[in-house]
């Protein structure tokens, strides 16, 4: 039976299911007590009771929800995450869309736990401090076409939004004014939000206001609150074990989870795919028995890991897709001469002129004949190499590269008339596939280039071929500057699209690349040069065409894609999707017969405003800020407020960048199952974490193979083995921070030392030591510092020493990139530690000799949070791999004496050179850590964790 199964107990019951939640197995007053689910299939919704009466009255006093976002589960702890609010933000097909607004977090570890969190979480909704103030009221149930039956108002908490459909003759404008009369009854943050006519519903944007401040998002504030609210009011009951990390940053993961999901960031439907284009919906209508979760594209499956318990046992009814991205909508009015009507796709030519009309001071001019129109804006945000600036840049093993994105426009008929023609207009963005980073603490970071030309060119060809299979034909377009800093990852750019179209492009068809310096040709703020992009790019457009559907059949498809980037792919790139979708939707409506020009007409402000909040929305999504430039997205304007604007988003950037975006990025890779809890004690100790997309296995064994090639010189020597290893920064000597990830080899006449340049995939400089010269190893505990329970672990801090003579038949030699590679022995005694440093020579028994040398080298995790997610047969600890590389090396040297001719009978019977001992103890590392390591570890981790 499922581990799952002993937590959750799924009962049928007349009206849905019932989803018990026992906790511990307690008896109280000799029953056993547990919290329930119930879920109405019709409406979708879910309510939760933190008993399970038998009596129906009192099962509909628990608290109502709209669905679940799934089973978050970290250590012995088990929470479950329900969608308490939500937002509908579109429709399309006839099916809404929602946004989720608020989310209850709801601990499973107790009954306790589960009662109180439920009756909180409730009680915060009921007062309408639980967020974003929105589930549907009592007055807006009359003005949205509903089904009574399946409403039960009196469960329902009175809000300040109701429920927006789109609806013939009921524009979503006019309920917003409905709401806005009223705000005064809803307090003073309903009144502040409820003052932007755009409610807060991306996409809604109104004609004539000036631009509003969008860096923070609609009820952050209030969120931030309830977030803080959750970790503190579920109590947990937490037995932190002293010093746990992962129980220690629960609270923080808490926090950062109820931020996440409440971030008007993640929409659903209940009967409508969200996650593939209008031309891909047939899969959805062909497999109509097939719960949704089976259906949807997994690349936009965002809590599909969450869901994993409850798909694992059939518990289909629960599972609810979600999507992180953007969903905005417009319904819009074009005035064309009286009597004309739609052309065929094959006659566009005969179309007249048209201009849009604002609903709200329609003219009444004869000889007009209006036509409306519904255009919906869905970017897809891809769970494939997720994450935040900087901590995700370009490609990985798979060709995934991040802040991956598809935005779809569509164009309908308000009302999704099957006889009128539906138009589809699909663009990707994402980062520059190669392999680059860029560091986080300079204003303007120049890009890092890593990794050999040939994994490069393996990784770049990988990812446009696995966007071709998906789209078809690949116009790729670059925004960066072809001067500075990003000039050589441009150039870069250039020369792999090359070498791939020389050898074939993709299957056959060539890759498209236009490099467009986006800063030199928009400079003086003029950025309604795009338009020299576009014009460029027309007939490649015009060949790539859009997907058309009409009554409910694909009788056109897109056959090519234009993906986007800049250096984050947010600001450059967003400016340069918004010219291509307003040049697709003028084509979409010549193609009905009507010719307007989008950009010289002042009633069409929406359509900025709609591609802006999309920006907007991608850009916090990847940087915690509203997108730059979006005061011209907007109102095609440029002046000094939007640069001081702009001025502000890029310090709050920066802010995130060094501090907020490590642990944030480690729970984003938790939630997608990427990683384990390990994730959180290996951020407690470096406050950073690993790139789960980046193999780092393949990483050490290329730098193994690179160091084979260069270092090992003689041809005669028989390579035994190469290990990664951590190693003091200075030579000859225990412990020098930082410690260096190097590389040790071993032949049958020598053991090389390599220092490697993790960056270039490059040898910086190597040390021969002659096995002959070895005289002692050493292996044991190897504490190099103590400031987490993770560093004092004896058993996971192992290293060895490795004691030599010096002599001839020793070197040293260092990449300098010129005829000098040498370097004298009295260079490298000049780096030997001062006196504030460990004594150099305390782990040697007895008086060394001047000339004996030693290197240390200390194991790395054989696990992590990474490898952990996998199926892996780890079972040797860090004591047995560190002792059998010791074995391995002394293995060598008895092989090597054998062979000689000097060797004598006498060295048969002679004692192992290796020892069991500590290098470092516990005891000497707590001695020898200073109160100043302490001290930078504790603000570190104040400002942090």
């Amino acid at each position: 039976m499922p581990a799952l199964l002993r937590k959750l107990c799924i009962v049928a019951a007349v009206d849905g299911l019932i989803l018990q939640v026992p906790g511990n197995g307690l008896r109280h007053n000799g029953n056993n007590e547990s919290s329930s689910i119930r879920i109405d299939y019709k409406t979708g919704r879910v309510s939760f009771n933190p008993t399970y009466p038998a009596d129906q009255d009192e099962r509909d006093e628990g608290m109502e929800a709209f669905g679940l976002v799934g089973l978050l589960t970290v250590a012995s702890y088990s929470f479950l995450i329900s969608v308490t609010q939500r937002q509908q933000v579109a429709q399309i097909q006839g099916k809404p869309v929602y946004s989720i607004t608020n989310v209850a977090i709801i601990p499973t570890s107790s009954q306790e736990d589960a009662s109180r969190a439920i009756f909180q979480a409730k009680e915060q909704i009921l007062q309408g401090e639980g967020g974003q103030d929105e589930t549907a009221s009592e007055e807006s149930i009359s003005d949205v076409e509903t089904d009574s039956e399946d409403l039960d108002v009196s469960t329902m908490p009175s809000s300040p939004v109701r429920e927006t459909s789109h609806i013939r003759g009921h524009s979503v404008s006019s309920i917003a004014e409905d709401v806005i009369g009223k705000r005064a009854r809803f307090g003073r943050f309903a009144a502040n939000w409820l003052s932007r006519k755009t409610l807060g519903l991306p996409g809604f944007g109104t004609v004539g206001q000036e631009p509003t401040d969008t860096s923070k998002g609609v009820g952050t504030d209030v969120n931030k609150e309830s977030a803080e609210a959750t970790a503190s009011e579920v109590d947990v009951s937490l037995r932190q074990s002293a010093g746990d990390p992962t129980v220690e940053l629960l609270p923080k993961l808490l926090r950062y989870t109820k931020l996440l999901f409440t971030s008007n960031n993640f929409f659903f439907a209940y009967d409508y795919d969200l996650t593939r284009h209008i031309g891909g919906q047939s899969l959805a209508l062909n497999n109509s028995h097939l719960p949704l979760h089976k259906v949807v594209d997994e690349l936009y499956f965002w809590n599909r890991h969450l869901m994993e318990p409850f798909i694992t046992i059939d518990a289909h009814s629960f599972v609810l897709p979600l999507m992180q991205g953007f969903v905005g909508q417009r319904e819009f009015t074009v005035a064309t001469t009286e009597g004309h009507r739609p052309t065929r796709l094959d006659n566009p030519q005969e179309s007249s002129e048209g201009r849009i009309v604002d609903e709200t001071h329609e003219t009444q001019a004869p000889g007009l004949d209006k036509r409306k129109f519904l255009l919906t804006l869905i970017s897809r945000r891809s769970v494939k190499r997720p994450g935040l600036r900087y901590l995700r840049r370009g490609v990985d093993d798979e060709g995934n590269t991040a802040n991956s994105v598809e935005t779809e426009q569509i164009l309908s008929d308000p009302d999704w008339d099957p006889v009128r023609n539906v138009y589809s207009h699909l663009q990707v963005r994402g980062s520059i596939p190669l392999y680059f980073s860029q560091s986080p603490y300079t204003f303007k970071p120049v890009p890092v280039l890593h990794h050999s030309p040939e994994t490069n060119q393996l990784a770049f060809d990988r990812h446009f071929r696995n966007l071709s299979r998906k789209y078809g034909k690949i116009q790729a377009v670059s925004l960066i500057d072809k001067h500075a800093g990003e000039k050589k990852l441009g150039e870069q750019y250039e020369k792999y699209a090359q070498a791939m179209n020389q050898s074939g492009g993709i299957d056959g068809t060539q890759l498209g690349l236009e490099w467009f310096d986006f800063h030199n040709e928009c400079r003086g703020m003029r950025f309604e040069n795009v338009s020299r992009l576009v014009n460029s790019l027309e007939s490649t457009l015009n060949e790539y065409s859009d997907t058309v559907v009409h009554n409910n059949t694909v009788i056109q498809g897109q056959t090519g894609i234009v993906r986007t980037n800049c250096m984050d792919c947010l600001d450059r790139t967003g400016v340069a999707q918004c010219a291509f979708g307003q040049w697709a939707l003028e084509r979409e409506l010549k193609q009905e017969g009507i010719n307007i020009d989008l950009g010289g007409d002042s009633s069409t402000q929406w359509f900025n405003t709609l591609w802006a909040d999309n920006g907007d929305a991608i850009s916090k999504q990847y940087s915690s800020t509203a997108a730059l430039k979006g005061d011209y997205t907007r109102t095609r304007k440029r002046d000094y407020r939007g640069a001081l604007n702009d001025l502000g988003l890029t310090l709050t950037r920066y802010f995130n960048n060094i501090v907020n975006d490590y642990f944030s990025q480690a729970c984003i890779d938790y939630m997608l199952g990427n990683v384990s809890t390990q994730v959180f004690k290996e951020f407690a100790t470096e406050m950073q974490t690993a790139d789960p997309g980046i193999s780092v296995q393949k990483l050490r064994q290329n730098a193994i193979d690179t160091s084979c090639r260069i270092v090992i010189s003689e041809q005669s020597e028989e390579f035994l083995g190469g290990w990664t290893m951590l190693t003091p920064r200075q030579p000859n000597t225990l412990r020098t921070l930082p410690f260096e990830e190097a590389v040790l080899l071993l032949t049958d006449a020598a053991i090389y030392s390599c220092r490697f340049d993790w960056s270039i995939d490059k040898v910086l400089s190597f040390e021969r030591i002659d096995l002959r010269s070895v005289t002692r190893i050493n292996y044991g505990t190897y504490i190099t510092s103590i400031l987490t329970d993770t560093q004092t672990d004896q058993r996971g801090n192992v290293g060895l020493v490795i004691e030599y003579r010096e002599g001839d038949a020793n070197a040293l030699r260092v990449n300098t990139r010129s005829l000098q590679s040498n370097v004298d022995t009295k260079t490298l005694d000049s780096n030997a530690p001062s006196s504030n440093e460990w004594d150099v020579y305390s782990w040697f028994k007895g008086t060394p000799h001047s000339t004996t040398r030693f290197i240390a080298f200390k194991a790395l995790p054989l696990s992590n949070s990474v490898t952990q997610t996998r199926k892996s047969s780890i079972t040797v600890s860090e004591t047995d791999w560190v002792r059998s590389v010791c074995e391995e090396i002394e293995r060598a040297m008895k092989t090597g004496e054998a062979q000689r001719p000097e060797s004598n009978d006498q060295k048969e019977g002679a004692p192992s050179i290796i020892e069991a001992s500590d290098i470092i103890s516990l005891d000497d590392a707590k001695k020898r850590t200073g109160i100043f390591e302490h001290l930078v570890y504790d603000i570190k981790k104040l400002v942090w964790a």
